[in-house]
Order: C-alpha cells, then sequence, then structure tokens
C-alpha cells in the first residue's frame, strides 16, 4: 500500500512537470535568423556539427565550479542596488567594467521552442512586453496594498541567464532583449512602498560561476543562495555562511532546454548541488496537493533515484499549491509567505533557518486570497519572487493577480 501511494504521488508529480513545462513553453517567445555564418537557425532539422577545435570562455563552462570558488572563498556582502523610491540605479561604467568579462567561439545556434545554444549551454530568448510589464506592476501594488501595513512586501524580479551569463561577444546574437533595462521599467511603474530586491547586480558579479543551469532555464542553487544574502541584506538579518551548509550533489540533470533543443547531445550535463539548512532534523514540512491530499516529505528530498528530468523537484518537493515549513528550533512565532512559480523552490530552503514558519503558495495553483491567508497566519513578511519571463506571460500574470486580493 506504501509503495503504491509513493508510485501515486511520482505520478502526480510527473504530470504537474509535464504540464507546467508545457505552460511555459507555450509562452516562450519563438526567434530564428542568421547573423552571417555565426549564427545557425534549427527548426525540426539536424544541425551542423561545430568545429572541435572550437573554444569556449563562458562563465557556466568554468573548469573550476562555483561552488568550488565558494568554498574557498565566502561571497562578499554586496549592497541592493535601489534608490530610496526602490526603483534600480543606473550602474556607471565604473560599475560594470567590475563585472567578470566573458567570450566565446561557439557559434550561436538558434531554434523554434525561443531557445539559443551556445556551445555546451542554451538560454531563454526574453523580450519585454509593456501591456503585460504594467499590468505586472499593478498586480503587484494591488498586493501591497490589500496587505494594509500588516505585513511586509518585498519584491523580487529575478533575471534568467540570458540576460547574465550570455558571452559578452554574443549578447546582440542570442535575439534576447536587455533583462536589466526591462526590470529597471517595470520597478518604476510601482507606486506602493514595497521593498524591492535587486538581484542584477548581484548577479552580474557572479556571473562567471556556476549560478544558472546549462539544460535548464532556471538558477542553481548558489544563484539563489546569492538571491537569499539580498533578501538577508534588505530584511537585516545576518545571512549563513555558504561554507556552514552540509552539501549534497545529485548529478544527471536534463532540464527544459535539453527537450527545447532536440534533445542536443552537445548540451552539458548538470549537477544539483544542494545545502541543507543548519537546522537540520529541526524542521519538518509538508504540502498540500491540488486535489487536497496532505503529504509530509523532506525540505530536500533525495533524487537520485528520479529521471533525469525531474530533479529539480529535489526542493520543497515540486510545485504544490501550499507547502508549510516549520522550525521547531525557533519559538518566536515569526512567519513568511513566499508567493513563486518554480524558480521559488530552490530559494525557500535558506528560508527556513530564520523563521518558526514558512509558508509557500504557488499562485499557479493556488486558490485564495493572499490578504485573508496572511491575516489568519499573522504572517510578518511576504516575499515574492519571479523570473523575469514571468512578466511578459499574461496567463502567469493573470494568476497572480487572482490571489492578489
Amino acid at each position: 500500500m506504501k509503495k503504491k501511494t509513493i508510485y501515486l504521488i511520482l505520478g502526480v508529480m510527473a504530470v504537474a512537470i509535464v504540464i507546467g513545462s508545457r505552460i511555459y513553453a507555450s509562452n516562450r517567445m519563438s526567434s530564428t535568423g542568421t547573423l552571417g555564418d555565426e549564427i545557425i537557425s534549427v527548426g525540426n532539422v539536424s544541425e551542423k556539427k561545430e568545429d572541435k577545435k572550437e573554444s569556449t570562455k563562458s562563465g557556466q563552462h568554468n573548469k573550476k565550479s562555483s561552488v568550488q570558488k565558494a568554498e574557498a572563498k565566502e561571497p562578499q556582502k554586496t549592497e541592493t542596488a535601489v534608490t530610496s523610491s526602490g526603483t534600480p540605479k543606473e550602474k556607471t561604467q565604473e560599475q560594470t567594467d567590475t563585472y567578470p568579462k566573458l567570450h566565446s567561439n561557439k557559434k550561436v545556434h538558434l531554434y523554434a521552442s525561443g531557445t539559443a545554444r551556445i556551445g555546451d549551454t542554451a538560454y531563454e530568448q526574453y523580450s519585454y512586453v509593456e501591456s503585460i510589464a504594467k499590468t505586472y506592476a499593478s498586480v503587484v501594488d494591488k498586493m501591497n496594498k490589500n496587505l494594509n501595513k500588516k505585513s511586509k512586501l518585498y519584491s523580487c524580479i529575478v533575471p534568467t541567464s540570458a540576460g547574465i551569463t550570455v558571452p559578452d561577444n554574443k549578447k546582440t546574437k542570442i535575439k534576447s532583449g536587455d533583462q536589466q533595462k526591462a526590470i529597471q521599467k517595470i520597478v518604476k511603474k510601482y507606486k506602493g512602498d514595497q521593498t524591492v530586491i535587486s538581484l542584477y547586480d548581484t548577479f552580474m558579479k557572479h556571473r562567471d560561476e556556476y549560478i544558472y543551469f546549462r539544460t535548464d532555464h532556471h538558477w542553481t542553487p548558489l544563484g539563489a543562495f546569492y538571491a537569499y544574502t539580498e533578501f538577508c541584506n534588505a530584511k537585516g538579518i545576518r545571512a549563513n555562511n555558504i561554507l556552514q551548509y552540509k552539501k549534497k550533489t545529485f548529478k544527471g540533470f536534463k532540464g527544459t532546454f535539453y527537450r527545447d533543443t532536440n534533445n542536443n547531445k552537445t548540451l552539458r550535463v548538470d549537477n544539483i548541488q544542494t545545502f541543507y539548512p543548519l537546522s537540520g532534523k529541526k524542521i519538518s514540512m509538508y504540502y498540500k496537493t491540488v486535489q487536497g491530499q496532505k503529504i509530509h516529505a523532506p525540505l530536500i528530498d533525495n533524487v537520485s533515484h528520479y529521471g533525469e528530468s525531474l530533479k529539480y523537484c529535489a526542493f520543497i518537493s515540486g510545485d504544490n499549491p501550499l507547502t508549510v515549513i516549520k522550525n521547531k528550533a525557533i519559538k518566536d512565532g515569526s512567519s513568511c509567505v513566499v508567493v513563486k512559480e518554480s524558480f521559488g523552490n530552490v530559494f525557500v530552503p535558506y528560508l527556513a533557518d530564520h523563521y518558526q514558519n514558512v509558508y509557500v503558495i504557488d499562485y499557479r495553483y493556488w486558490s485564495g486570497k493572499l490578504s485573508s491567508f496572511v491575516q489568519k497566519k499573522k504572517v510578518q513578511d511576504v516575499i515574492l519572487l519571479n523570473n523575469i519571463s514571468m512578466t511578459r506571460n499574461s496567463y502567469l500574470v493573470g494568476k497572480l493577480g487572482g490571489i492578489a486580493g
């Protein structure tokens, strides 16, 4: 009976991932084009072989992994780049000169799925959509207003790899928009007093590290760690030292880009290195399925036996309407709600060391009103976390608006 239940849960998770990926894929912006012999457009046809002598020096290709760098040197604390009104500041030439330089001699391959590939790494093409961005900003303002100052709203838009780790000499050739300017435009539309967490500058300073997957559109646990440190800066609390965490690596992850590039063998398979909260066994978690079933599970699961496309489910058991995390080591009644899509999954575990209760709402599947939930649970902090591609997706913005009351 227990095995049947486990198989049923895994089956439901697999279906949810397929549905989620189809929603994600259906809203990707298709793009093809040619620029001399540097770009190869790929539909359903086979690609030309690349010159094996070509070399690449991309941040996601470094022989020395970012985690090794982090273990050798604790990440420096960086200040969140926002003005007094919460608007990200324009970067000066002096500031941008401090960013690591990336270069690649690999060709750019564009796919009908809205994906670009450079050597062993793929990227999601991005384009700014003014009308949807305007709606997104109004939804965030509505959410903040309805919290009625009973909870503090932290708003964070996560840039994707196309805006951070694309080699400098390939930026214009992957046909992707300027994510820094897009985020600035969205934030300038906010009318409320929500706290904006800006990640662009921080991520650019770490762009030569393994902060995004090569075969998937998500960030890695290391990328999410840097976002967590920025949240701690904004809240005024001390972030954990990355060297303190116990770690485990799950090998053989092939994400959404693997499918989007027609299962291209050139892509280098990813590894997922997890960072376990310091509170350890003091932390417990359960989630509720779409059907309302309550299931207890580890905060970070052992996914070594999962299929190669399912290993991102290591974090909070994947995408579920509501997840509840409790830390018995904390007795101060502190609590937060993370309102998120799938990017939030890998971010959430870092919060478990700082709150007695962490609630996670996936607005794509949860039905309810956030303000009522926050009032009932006496939540102090609401963390809204979305990747930038979500802000051009009218369906997802609509789903977020549905719970903003």
